[in-house]
């Protein structure tokens, strides 16, 4: 971290007084990168905002947090990429331009928003992990009071957490510049990364290890069960418990024609739902973690560090591209999107083409099931009996 001496011994020397990054052959690269991840991150975001509140199809308990850590990334390109630019590229010597305010504010919420961004990624995966492995439960559970109260709780206390940078922030003047720092907090600093990213990440690696082995273990070894003789309901119809779900048995589908060859039983569409939304959400959790990392440890570093970096050596380059790392981490997760989800890119499509019909479509059923986010197939749906038998199991 700047402070008095460290500005003053830099200008002394004239050698690291000449900024590497104020080269035309450096500089201007980095700045066409910054206005891109810039660019992508804000339109991105916008646009998976717009579409997950307006698309039906979309409303799902998962696309409820990913809204909210769309808004999260959408501050970083409003109050933070361009900032960043200006103040470490843009300009001379590190100059800040923009006054004290915009100084806290940029710094308060470039710590804040990796806070909130891994908040609530630590709930989707809670989320997930109760909907796959105690689906009774999720339904009593996982409701939308709860999600709407956990997410203000994490937007409120990632607010709280990280005043310290707010109120620590500070504009110096050094002649005719101005460096828009902080004062040094190594051990805030380090408790921050220990409970924001090590912990955090930890709990997430072993959360989607977890579900991935279970719903990767039911897709390959789900076939069908036989009803046993002591499972017979006063109905005349049969349950038992296959693979997390229960099957109900009618005394007709009973029956057996012999020699009848065996058909191989289809890959249920609910468990590959699943796969596909875990798949997406583990390469969001992959991206956050690699790309969020150098910003952590050069933060680390600089906290601790008594040394004086010279601006002229090529050590000097790591600061931006920890920035632009942590950038790209607010900025890629429209591309998984785009990439990993056929529901958001369908949405996607509807949204650009204005398709009304498909929305009031969407709209006449939205029933949804609440453990999986994958549509309810009516064809498939249980008899009145499977709602007695479920009765008792809770």
């Amino acid at each position: 971290m700047w402070n008095n001496s460290t500005a003053a011994n830099l200008w002394e020397d004239e050698e690291c007084a000449v900024s590497l990054i104020d080269q035309p052959a450096i500089k201007y690269p980095i700045m066409a990168i910054y206005i891109t991840v810039f660019t992508v991150c804000l339109l991105g975001n916008m646009f998976t905002i717009l579409v997950i509140t307006t698309h039906p199809l979309m409303r799902t308990a998962t696309n409820f947090f990913l809204a909210n850590l769309a808004a999260a990334d959408l501050l970083v390109a409003v109050f933070c990429i361009l900032q960043n630019m200006i103040h470490i590229v843009g300009f001379d010597h590190g100059n800040w331009p923009l006054g004290e305010l915009l100084c806290r504010m940029y710094l308060a919420i470039l710590h804040m928003v990796p806070c909130t961004s891994v908040g609530i990624l630590v709930c989707v995966s809670l989320e997930k992990y109760i909907a796959v492995l105690h689906p009774l439960t999720a339904l009593k559970v996982l409701t939308h009071r709860l999600r709407l109260i956990v997410t203000i709780s994490i937007w409120i206390g990632s607010v709280l957490i990280n005043f310290p940078f707010f109120y620590y922030a500070k504009m110096y003047t050094f002649g005719e510049h101005n460096a828009c720092t902080r004062t040094p907090m190594p051990y805030w600093i380090t408790v921050s990364f220990v409970v924001w990213y090590f912990i955090p990440f930890i709990i997430l690696t072993i959360i989607y290890s977890k579900i991935g082995l279970l719903l990767w273990t039911t897709g390959s070894s789900h076939t069908s069960t036989r009803p046993s003789s002591d499972s017979q309901g006063s109905a005349g119809n049969s349950w038992q418990m296959a693979n997390g779900r229960v099957v109900v048995y009618k005394p007709e589908s009973l029956l057996q024609v012999p020699n009848e060859r065996k058909r191989e039983p289809k890959k249920p569409k609910d468990v590959e739902g699943r796969r596909k939304v875990v798949r997406l959400l583990f390469a969001v959790v992959l991206s956050f973690g690699l790309f969020t990392f150098p910003h952590h440890a050069r933060l680390i570093y600089s906290s601790w560090s008594t040394s004086v970096s010279c601006m002229s050596h090529w050590s000097s380059l790591l600061q931006p591209f920890s920035y632009i790392c942590l950038f790209v981490s607010s900025a890629i997760n429209p591309i998984l999107y785009a990439f990993l989800s056929k529901r958001f890119r369908t949405a996607v499509s509807d949204v650009l083409h204005c398709r009304k019909g498909v929305f009031s479509r969407i709209s006449r059923s939205r029933n949804r099931t609440l453990i999986s986010d994958v549509p309810i197939d009516e064809s498939r749906c249980p008899s009145p009996h499977v709602g007695i038998r479920m009765t008792k199991l809770r």
